[in-house]
Formats: structure tokens, C-alpha cells, sequence
């Protein structure tokens, strides 16, 4: 009895064990709908901050905050991967590069994938964020 008991605890062991990990194909796509407003630490917005998800599949769908702090947009990620969305003051022309850089993680928000369809559709998140709040940098730090 000990010993069908140990040889069927090794098979289910080996059964969960050897689950392929999932990848995004070539012709496949995950569709990222999302939106924030990005504030300081008074909840007032900050305009020029470069809003863009880290490790897209296509990289170049992002844009800047506009004077209300907002922004919103879509792109194609893989959603087999961490997402992450990246709250950056690059070019300082606004705020001049006083804002420290946010990632916040989103992979929990995700919908999960679908089966691809046979245009390799995966299926979409629409992900309403809320207010970001971004911290300014110490410069006496540095």
C-alpha cells in the first residue's frame, strides 16, 4: 500500500511540475488600454511627464501627460510577461527634471489571455489607474 501510494504522489508531483510555461507567439497580440493622471504630492497634476508600459511588444506607444496631469492610450504587450507602466520626467522642458521616476507593476490587473483567435488576438485590458503621485527629487543628495 506504502509503495502505490509514494508512486502515485511522484506521478502527480511530475504531472504539476512539467506544465509548459506560456509565450507570446509571433503573430499573437495582448491589446493594453490605459489611463492615468499623474499629481504631486499636494494632488495637483503634473504636465510633460513620459508615461510608457516597460517591455512592450511595440515600443513607441507612449506620450506625455498633458496639463491636466492625464493621459491615456493603447498598446500591445505580452501578457505572459510582468507588466509594468514607467511615470518618467525626462526632458525637464516643464518641470525641469524635478519629478523622480514611478513603475508601477499592473500584471495583477490584467485579464488573463484568451485562446488566440485567427487573427492571433489574445483579448485586451482596459486599466483605469487613478492618481499617480510622483515625489520631487532631492538634489542635496546628489
Amino acid at each position: 500500500m506504502r509503495r502505490y501510494f509514494i508512486v502515485i504522489l511522484a506521478l502527480l508531483l511530475g504531472v504539476a511540475g512539467c506544465e509548459k510555461e506560456q509565450t507570446l507567439k509571433k503573430n499573437q497580440y495582448y491589446v493594453l488600454w490605459i489611463t492615468a493622471r499623474v499629481v504631486d504630492e499636494a494632488g495637483e497634476p503634473i504636465q510633460g511627464i513620459y508615461v510608457y508600459p516597460e517591455g512592450a511588444k511595440f515600443p513607441g506607444r507612449e506620450g506625455y501627460t498633458d496639463y491636466k496631469g492625464e493621459m491615456g492610450g493603447n498598446t500591445h504587450i505580452d501578457p505572459y510577461k510582468p507588466v509594468k507602466i514607467v511615470f518618467e520626467d525626462v526632458d525637464g522642458e516643464y518641470n525641469r527634471g524635478i519629478w523622480a521616476t514611478r513603475v508601477v507593476d499592473i500584471s495583477s490587473l490584467l485579464t488573463p489571455p484568451q485562446k488566440a483567435d485567427s487573427n492571433g488576438f489574445l483579448g485586451s485590458s482596459f486599466i483605469e489607474l487613478g492618481d499617480i503621485e510622483l515625489m520631487q527629487v532631492d538634489f542635496a543628495d546628489n
